[in-house]
């Protein structure tokens, strides 16, 4: 006690510095989910990243502030994606702090930030990374790597980066009913052509996540596969078979004939049915300029093709 004092006494009087109790500062959070219309189920924590540093332990704690996740930043130095669904409804809070590789603490924990889980939503969207938002070049938990921040309608974000149609139809029950839309935007298909599917397979797929909607009071608004770049996807050693452009407008052409259907692509082609090269980093993903043309085509089509929502009128019955 005496020498705790005598500390206290220098810093006070002589202006001695304490030893800090960490070697680094907490890290800066970078993620904006609060100022989105809704958290994403699968959320990607991401933050600035300091000096000689190389793990990080992000905390995921519930509003009685006891931690109900921890994960190490498995993709990179900056950002790890929550696998595990938030499909409860209540608030949660995440923080981040520099560790070592035996998760021994190393910086003070960030700031708190919220993750707001509601239901019932008026609109959801179900698909893979062109859904969820990001790629290497951007974390998915910022507002501009997501199509859904260029629509002026408040959508959840149900999009999960890797699926196909078939794993989509896996987490229907447990990733979309919780929140209980009335419409249900679904945008998928493009990993299952990319991997050899056929259009055959990818259609099946669609009628059963229609039937799923159908046999629960929801309505399906397909949208049609975005297209890929070739050159850059191969530049990227981004995998694809190149049947992908047989079988994708087979695809579109029964996309389009469903009773509710949005036509996104047109404004990302380019005259040989390719992702066009100055709207994509990858080739597979769309930038910042082509997600605006996606949320865009959406908003136009839900508000002006099929409902009214902008003068506060009700969906109509299925």
């Amino acid at each position: 006690m005496k020498k705790l004092l005598a500390i206290i006494a220098a810093v006070i009087f002589l202006g001695v510095p304490v030893e800090a109790k960490y070697k680094f500062a907490a890290p800066n959070p970078t993620t904006e989910f609060e100022a989105m219309a809704f958290s994403p189920v699968y959320p990607t924590y991401s933050w600035e990243p300091l000096a000689n540093t190389e793990f990080y332990l992000v905390q995921v704690l519930n509003s009685e502030g006891a931690v109900v996740r921890e994960l190490l930043n498995s993709e990179s130095l900056s950002r790890v994606t929550d696998w595990q669904p938030f499909n409860e409804i209540g608030n949660f809070y995440w923080r981040v702090c520099v560790v070592d590789k035996n998760k021994k603490q190393l910086s003070e924990w960030s700031e708190k930030k919220l993750i707001s889980v509601k239901a019932p939503v008026t609109f959801a969207a179900l698909g893979d990374s062109i859904t969820h938002g990001g790629a290497n070049f951007i974390p998915a938990g910022q507002l501009s790597c997501q199509w859904e921040t260029f629509c002026n309608l408040q959508i959840k974000n149900i999009g999960r980066s890797g699926d196909t149609t078939a794993m989509m139809i896996e987490r229907f029950e447990r990733d979309v009913l919780p929140f209980q839309p009335k419409i249900l935007i679904i945008m998928g298909g493009t990993n299952d052509i990319r991997g050899g599917a056929t259009a055959e397979q990818v259609i099946k797929n669609y009628e059963i996540l229609r039937d799923k909607c159908k046999a629960n009071n929801i309505i399906p608004v397909f949208c049609t596969i975005t297209p890929m770049n070739e050159d850059k996807m191969q530049r990227r050693g981004i995998p694809f078979k190149k049947s992908w452009k047989v079988e994708r407008p087979k695809i579109n052409a029964w996309i389009l004939q469903n009773e509710f259907s949005i036509d996104v692509v047109s404004r990302l082609e380019d005259e040989n049915g390719e992702l066009r090269a100055e709207l994509t980093p990858d080739g597979l993903h769309p930038d910042l300029r082509g997600k605006m043309f996606i949320g865009s085509a959406v908003e136009k089509s839900l508000t002006e093709k099929y409902f009214n929502f902008i003068t506060g009128a009700e969906v109509r019955e299925w």
